[in-house]
């Protein structure tokens, strides 16, 4: 591995550990300005401070939460990373919620430019009550 993807996954280990640790300030100095955060079913969040706003509601609604690292991923060049991860959580009214995600970063000049989050929005909102199992 390059220089470079290790430097990536540095930083996005550090988006992971603000989240988990429920570090909002953290989590929003690991994103450019500018940055881009795309997530299932909802139209992209753009810039910093609305990220950071974004995951403040994400945090109220799983006060209980982890994502665990289980397999990264570097592109050839280092500067774009993959994270395939484990959730498990527990909303504020107590529905448990466990699924497998893969979050795609764009790390430019040591911040994540754009971060792409893929899991299965059916099964979670299954898990959720809100689509019959």
């Amino acid at each position: 591995m390059t220089g470079s993807g290790q430097a990536s996954i540095a930083i996005a280990k550090r988006y992971f550990t603000a989240v988990n640790e429920s570090r909002l300030d953290d989590l929003a100095a690991a994103f450019a300005e500018d940055a881009m955060l795309s997530f299932p079913m909802l139209p992209p969040v753009a810039g910093r401070k609305a990220i950071q706003e974004f995951y403040a509601g994400v945090l109220v609604f799983y006060p209980e939460r982890r994502d665990d690292i289980t397999r990264w991923f570097v592109s050839e060049g280092g500067g774009d990373v993959a994270a395939e991860i484990s959730f498990v959580g527990k909303t504020s009214t107590g529905k448990t919620v466990e699924f497998d995600a893969v979050d795609v970063f764009t790390i430019r000049n040591g911040v994540i430019q754009k971060l792409i989050i893929y899991y299965d929005s059916a099964k979670v909102l299954q898990m959720l009550g809100e689509l019959p199992k």
